[in-house]
């Protein structure tokens, strides 16, 4: 086959599949184009999700006649004049690709007035049908609708309303944080859902999308050194979240992921907050725009540093800096498993009601080819038998034999084993059993996560996690299932809807296992513990009695077991 020129609109249907992949993108280009437009005041209006419409009209500088035409042809910018320009990019768009892309793939309508004249420009997928002078208020309004109508392949991707919408308001919320000097509104299905008023308060912004309670008790930041400026909000260590996703950086008033700098930030926090929690942090990062390289992502969401040291080292200082006299941190990194203390021996507890649920724990795990953690279970094929106790080494291990040979079974993972499948078996029995809380647990997340979570509260409540609305964004939990008695449930409640924003499911088994473990620990914390033989002798019988007794819940070994030949032999190298 012959190579040759591909037709332009063959080349911006390519272009648009680098970078618009779904209506947040389309989102983001526009917005991003009015930001650097000097814009003020941008709404964004957008209609099922995106996927009918989406409206961006800012306040900006308009265009001209002949620069709205020219826009719309690939590699055609404002923002940089050479290849000299690239090592010293301000803007948020510079490659000149957003607008041939997006009118590649939709209807495009673009409004204009630069104070001198007014245009509108309407394309087809592509092709230009119109191109007239038409009165508009300054600045620009772009209508972008029937995205992906002509790439199915594309369009057969697009996820329900909800997310696609979810993902919008996710980016519009980074650029306001990035950007607390625009006022922004936005609307969806012509209800206004979000909105900041451009005062440059950043912490305004916070409250906005976070609420008040966690803005009032955020930390400012503020340092520099000879490369870096780093300035922005800390939680303190009472503020967490479940997700690495609310660490937000900005770079010189722009919204992108430097991993270096949110693995750092992370990596100062591990110390003071509980295993999987993060905190979060809005930091922004004034450098030399020739320090930077943002042309290493098709969506410039990514950028990377020269002297990234330089930076890691001023993050951490600056955090430092702000908790370490405040806070003073923990022998060890608190972790993520933590009980409620047992106060049945001080006080009378009232009995609990309860009531089932349309749960069935039991079926899943039928269904589940390697039910729990027990996946190296299938190597050892369980033997049981009657072993007699000889006897107990340092408190810690039991000597047995029988006629086949010696037996050295670890005291603490032998009762690991057995309360392990004890627990397993009485919860799984008791799946569908329900318990009041005494005091609701509240939950609070970003408007953007709320309406993801909103699409998957059924499949919460199939697992029996009740979420009642109680606020613009919050959540109460009245009741939850038995199995989570004794645990930090707000921990494990808020991982299962971790895993429903990131992977749109739950997996049950895996959670049921992980509290069953929780409790495990906890009851086999004891390193030593010294045992009659009658103790030692039940020991034995009930890990005998387990499904699989040669193996803990966590995967090591609870018995070393030696033949008479194995013994034969040993003593055989010895006497040679």
């Amino acid at each position: 086959m012959k190579i040759h020129q591909l037709d332009e609109m063959t080349a911006n249907k390519i272009a648009a599949g680098e970078v618009i992949e779904r209506p947040a993108n389309v989102v983001k280009e526009l917005v991003e184009n009015s930001i650097d437009a000097s814009s003020t005041v941008i709404s964004i209006l957008v209609n099922e999700g995106g996927m009918e419409r989406i409206r961006v009209i800012d306040n900006g500088e308009g265009m001209s006649h002949q620069d709205a035409l020219m826009c719309f042809s690939r590699h055609a910018t404002s923002k940089i004049m050479d290849d000299h320009d690239l090592f010293n990019i301000t803007t948020l768009g510079f490659r000149g690709e957003a607008i041939p892309s997006i009118a590649a793939i939709s209807h495009f309508t673009l409004q204009t007035n630069n104070g001198e004249e007014s245009s509108r420009i309407v394309y087809e997928f592509g092709k230009r049908k119109e191109a007239v002078f038409m009165p508009f208020s300054k600045g620009t309004g772009i209508s972008v609708e029937k995205i992906f109508q002509n790439v199915p392949a594309r369009l057969k991707y697009m996820k329900s309303v909800n997310a696609e919408f979810a993902a919008i308001y996710n980016y519009v919320e980074k650029l306001a944080l990035s950007h607390p000097e625009v006022s922004f509104s936005l609307f969806h299905n012509d209800r206004q859902i979000f909105k900041t008023n451009g005062s440059g308060n950043l912490l305004e912004v916070i409250s906005s999308i976070y609420g008040l309670s966690v803005a009032k008790d955020m930390i400012f930041m503020d340092q520099s050194n000879d490369e870096f400026h780093i300035y922005g909000y800390l939680s303190p260590f009472s503020i967490s979240r479940s997700s690495k996703n609310h660490i937000i950086t900005l770079v010189n008033g722009r919204y992108v992921k430097n991993m270096m700098a949110i693995h750092t930030i992370d990596d100062v926090y591990r110390q003071y907050l509980m295993d999987r929690r993060y905190p979060i942090v809005v930091v922004n990062i004034d450098v030399d725009p020739y320090l930077i390289d943002v042309n290493v992502h098709p969506a410039k969401l990514e950028v990377r540093f020269s002297k990234e040291d330089s930076l890691k080292e001023l993050i951490i200082s600056s955090i430092e800096n702000v908790f370490i006299k405040k806070e003073e941190p923990h022998d060890e990194p608190a972790q993520a498993e933590v009980f409620k203390p047992d106060f049945t021996n001080e006080i009378e507890l009232i009995e609990p009601e309860y009531r089932q649920t349309d749960m069935n724990i039991n079926q899943m795990i039928a269904e589940s080819k390697e039910s729990y953690s027990d996946k190296e279970t299938k190597l050892i094929k369980p033997i049981k038998e009657k072993l007699y106790v000889s006897s107990q080494i340092h408190g810690q291990y039991i000597v047995a034999y029988n006629e086949k040979g010696m037996y050295l079974i670890s005291q603490k993972k032998a009762m690991m084993r057995i309360l392990y499948e004890k627990y397993r078996d009485h919860y799984s029995n008791n799946e569908r059993i329900m318990q009041p809380l005494l005091v609701p647990i509240i939950l609070e997340y970003s408007k953007s996560e709320y309406l993801l979570i909103e699409e998957h509260k059924d499949l919460l409540a199939s697992v029996g996690i009740i979420l009642e609305a109680v606020g613009p964004h919050q959540y109460a939990v009245r009741e939850m299932p038995l199995w989570m008695d004794h645990i930090d449930e707000k921990l494990f409640i808020e991982e299962m809807i971790e895993q429903v924003l990131h992977n749109h499911q739950i997996d049950i088994i895996q959670m049921l296992d992980k509290a069953i473990l929780a409790l495990v620990r906890r009851d086999t914390l004891l390193k030593e513990n010294y045992l009659t033989h009658q103790e030692m002798q039940s020991l034995c019988d009930d890990l005998m009695r387990c499904d699989h007794p040669f193996i803990d819940p966590q995967g090591g070994m609870t018995v070393i077991y030696y033949s008479m030949k194995d013994l034969d032999q040993l003593f055989k190298k010895v006497d040679e």
